[in-house]
């Protein structure tokens, strides 16, 4: 090989101890912030997936668009670790970490010690890396899988040296074979992706083989990857039906080939936390010591490119390249037919690449240092700026689900309906909805219930409007079907009919409804009372509507406040439990035509207890929730004189609650200036509304 003569030992206890080093600070670089932000939907189809029960799960895959290896291995860890966001993420962090020391050895195999240290060291430091070791998904399983098959593909290839697979005493040497043939099997369960890397390698090995005419060794190799097919007989069917008809809804176009280049690039150099724009000086220096790295590790700009040795192997350059790049190319290829390019598949191939940026960055070293340090400083200075920009830019912040999902189980109430504009969100509802849920149907199958008033939610589930009748493949459990314009508008004026409310969670709804059907149809029909935007790629969105059709409110003594606001009744459930919530609903009116020219008045409801005995007698504030009446879009000043306004509240009541009686008011109040609104009574400003009784939880 090139760099076969190294002066550094690696049992040497420097060498030794600097690899520790940078493998744990490469961990402890990927553990900062792990799982603080909200998982995407991405991530929660991964979450949802490993809580089903394993047949569950194979069985969703099977109308998925990805295989179960990934699913399967996440269900066994969850299994163990738990579902929360960090322990789901810190599985893809071990393998993100175990990336550092396979890049390690397959570079110390092919290019020598210096360069497989600071090989490690790039993709300890890269963002690219960094990314998808936070990410719930599998991408670094499957790119882990790539490198240990590359390992045993070295040593298949150098073995054949000494003759036919055999060690020097002539026993066979199967270790390598079967490892690469379990790792290959692995990673085409794990991501269907893997395939277009073993392709590309086969490709190059095969060229090799023949180019030195070592049939032994090629037949062997080509039995290898028919025993690889023979452990992915099972899946094979699936896999193909998958590609040929996906269950899904095109999501992708066509990329042109010059983005293609300029994303890949910027990617693999500096992350997906960067603008080309932004750091094209230090793409240009790190595409230069990436081909400083491919002329020395292909013995070009070395003089042991005559080394007999390194003449037999196959070409460390023309491997490392074809390892990261080939796939690339293939993708472009099938995507003439389908497109199948996006810069996150790229990523299981990646590893190579920072192999051949680090033998760039050794060559330097020995004859331009000062090249070298600017080299080193551009890497890791552009580095630091993409990974600050990943923690801290908006732009690259996940889909925020946990906020758009935790609003909507503030402000639901019985009797909502929660529609999710995109059939396949739900697993991120699911995932974050803190309570049970009365189940999850297709929108057009949705009838009036038998009771209207729903203690839990029930999640509606919209189809692919005007999509290919195959959609889902016909499957009624799947997250994917077609449906037409009339239908769902028939079944929202069901919904209207029987539900007060809905509550509607937008994203990915532009690729279901392109036309906007529904997004015309609801304010169309209802009336728009709270909109709220999300952060995230993706622009998460959470809507609600009040239907024409309301129950009738429960008369109650009729309280008239100054600004001409009458409450009209309530309704209080008599019991509660802590550390539960307590529904209410408030029913006004406006009585004067002068509301419509006053500031909007926000409600403050709060929740009164007692403690102590005699003289240590006190009340105390045991909860509050304040908020505007109905929405944020459907202020006091816009409500229509004479009209009964209903007014559905949900109070959070504290875990710690001791059990006892307590008492409920509420009252109006400026929330610019923080004053109530007099009742015309004379009574104060609060309106007594009942006692509830706290009770013990009941034990799930």
């Amino acid at each position: 090989m090139v760099y076969n003569r190294e002066i550094m030992d690696t049992r040497s206890w420097q060498h030794r101890v600097a690899c520790l080093l940078v493998v744990i600070g490469g961990f402890l670089l990927r553990l900062y912030r792990l799982g603080e932000q909200s998982l995407w939907y991405d991530e929660t189809v991964s979450a949802y997936l490993a809580s089903l029960d394993i047949p569950g799960l194979i069985s969703h895959t099977v109308g998925d668009i990805h295989p179960p290896g990934y699913y399967l291995f996440l269900h066994l860890w969850a299994r163990c670790a738990g579902d929360t966001e960090f322990a789901l993420a810190f599985f893809s962090l071990v393998f993100g970490t175990l990336l550092i020391p396979l890049s390690y050895a397959v570079a110390r195999r092919l290019l020598g010690n210096r360069v497989a240290l600071w090989a490690a060291l790039v993709v300890a430091v890269s963002p690219y890396h960094l990314w998808y070791s936070q990410e719930v998904r599998m991408y670094t399983l499957g790119a882990a899988l790539g490198m240990v098959a590359l390992w045993h593909i070295l040593t298949i290839v150098d073995f054949r040296r000494r003759g036919a697979f055999t060690s020097g005493d002539g026993g066979l040497l199967l270790a390598p074979i079967v490892g690469y043939v379990l790792a290959s099997a692995a990673g085409l369960y794990v991501l269907y992706y893997f395939a277009f890397l073993l392709l590309s390698l086969n490709l190059f090995v095969i060229a090799h083989l023949i180019g030195q005419g070592r049939w032994a060794t090629l037949r062997v190799w080509l039995l290898a990857q028919v025993a690889v097919l023979a452990l992915y007989m099972p899946w094979l069917p699936i896999a193909w039906r998958q590609a040929t008809n996906p269950p899904v809804p095109p999501w992708r176009g066509l990329v042109p080939i010059h983005r293609v280049a300029l994303e890949a690039w910027s990617a693999l150099s500096l992350g997906q936390s960067v603008q080309p724009a932004q750091v094209w000086p230090l793409l240009v220096a790190i595409g230069a010591l990436f081909l400083v790295g491919i002329g020395c590790a292909s013995g070009i700009l070395n003089r042991q490119a005559s080394d007999t040795k390194a003449q037999s192997s196959p070409n460390p350059a023309a491997l490392l390249f074809t390892y990261v790049f080939g796939p690339l190319v293939l993708i472009q290829l099938a995507s003439l037919l389908s497109p199948l390019y996006h810069v996150r598949y790229l990523f299981t191939y990646a590893p190579p690449f920072y192999i051949l940026v680090a033998a760039g960055l050794v060559w330097l070293a020995r004859r331009a240092r000062l090249l070298a340090v600017a080299g080193v400083l551009a890497l890791l200075g552009g580095s630091a700026f993409s990974i600050h920009q990943f923690h801290t830019n908006p732009r690259y912040a996940a889909d925020d689900l946990r906020g758009a999902v935790g609003f909507i189980a503030q402000r639901w109430q019985p009797g909502d309906a929660i529609l999710i504009n995109a059939g396949y969100a739900y697993p991120g509802f699911l995932y974050y909805y803190p309570y049970p849920i009365a189940g999850k149907i297709r929108l057009i199958d949705y009838q009036e219930p038998a009771v209207t008033q729903q203690h839990q939610p029930l999640l509606l589930l919209t189809g692919t409007i005007d999509g290919d009748p195959d959609l889902g493949w016909g499957r009624p459990d799947s997250d994917f079907y077609a449906t037409t314009e009339v239908e769902t508008t028939a079944a929202l004026s069901r919904v209207v009919q029987t539900h007060p409310r809905l509550w509607m969670l937008r994203i990915y709804d532009t690729v279901t409804d392109p036309d906007g059907v529904i997004r015309r149809w609801l304010p169309a029909n209802m009336v728009p009372f709270e909109d709220r935007s999300f952060a995230g790629q993706s622009f998460p969105r959470v809507q609600g509507f009040v239907s024409p059709v309301q129950p009738s409110c429960s008369p109650g003594t009729l309280v008239t406040l100054d600004a001409g606001i009458t409450l009209l009744g309530w309704q209080v459930p008599p019991t509660a439990s802590a550390g539960t919530h307590l529904d209410v609903v408030l029913c006004w009116q406006v009585t004067s035509p002068s509301v419509a020219e006053s500031p909007p008045y926000a409600v403050s409801l709060k929740l009164w207890g007692q403690r102590g005995q005699g003289s240590q007698e006190e009340v105390y504030l045991a909860a509050q929730q304040d908020e505007w009446p109905v929405g944020g879009l459907l202020h006091t000043p816009d409500w229509p004189a004479g009209d009964t306004i209903r007014h559905p509240m949900r109070l959070h009541l504290p875990a710690g609650l001791p059990p006892g009686q307590y008492w409920l008011d509420v009252e109006m109040y400026n929330p610019a200036t923080m004053q109530p609104l007099l009742r015309q009574d004379g009574q104060g400003h609060t309106i007594p509304l009942a006692p509830v009784i706290l009770i013990p939880q009941q034990p799930l």
